[in-house]
C-alpha cells in the first residue's frame, strides 16, 4: 500500500467519523466536503472506466470496491497492466 492508497483511505476515514460524530466548528465542513466530494467523484468513475474495470481487473466486484475506495490510483494501476 503505497502513500497515496493510504492518505486516501484517511480522508474516507475522516469524512466517515465526522458523519457519526460531527465535529464542531469548521473542521465540520470540511470533513463533510471532504467526504462528499470522494463519494461522487470515486461513483462517477466507476461509471465512466466501468468498463476498464470489467476487463482489467482480476475480481470485478473488487475492482468497484478499489474503485470507490481509490479512485484514479487504482485506476492508473489497470491501465498499466
Amino acid at each position: 500500500m503505497n502513500i497515496a492508497e493510504i492518505i486516501t483511505l484517511f480522508l474516507w476515514a475522516l469524512g466517515l467519523v465526522n458523519l457519526i460524530e460531527p465535529f464542531n466548528g469548521f473542521l465540520f465542513y470540511i470533513a463533510h466536503f471532504i467526504f462528499f466530494t470522494l463519494l461522487i467523484a470515486h461513483v462517477i468513475e466507476i461509471f465512466i472506466y466501468h468498463k476498464l474495470i470489467k476487463e482489467k481487473s482480476t475480481n470485478y466486484v473488487a475492482g468497484l470496491i478499489q474503485t470507490f475506495l481509490f479512485g484514479v490510483i487504482y485506476l492508473n494501476k489497470l491501465k498499466k497492466l
